[in-house]
């Protein structure tokens, strides 16, 4: 599936991370090496996204100071620990702000990881 066709499939993956499953829900969305992943749980409307940061890119996909600074613009925070990504909560309590959370989703792929439109992108869902 081509990147600029994907929102409507990540808007009811991320609605089925909250409806459906189990307590370790997620979802992948990929570009080669790049990628978002979500997670969540029935019954939550909270939904932590994560953007893969630099530390786990090759060098000719790494993301520029700005790239960084557009994520921070958008309420993302470099997490520390284990896992070293970028990370922000959100609230989905409707389709709404889902859809609006997809947008976003393909916007950050084109605007900090330069990913084109015409990119192919895999969606991958598991619900426990």
């Amino acid at each position: 599936m081509k990147l600029k066709d994907a929102t409507g499939e990540i808007c009811s993956g991320l609605l089925d991370l909250t409806r459906e499953g189990g307590p370790g829900n997620f979802m992948v969305v990929s570009s080669g090496e790049v990628y978002l992943q979500f997670s969540g749980s029935p019954g939550n409307p909270q939904v932590v996204c994560e953007c893969v940061s630099n530390e786990y890119l090759p060098a000719k996909l790494e993301i520029s100071a700005g790239a960084m600074e557009k994520l921070k613009a958008l309420g993302f925070a470099l997490s520390g620990g284990e896992v070293s990504n970028f990370s922000r909560n959100y609230d989905l309590v409707n389709e709404d702000q889902a859809r609006e959370l997809a947008e976003l989703s393909t916007r950050i792929f084109q605007d900090v990881y330069a990913v084109r439109p015409d990119a192919e992108v895999q969606i991958e869902v598991s619900l426990e």
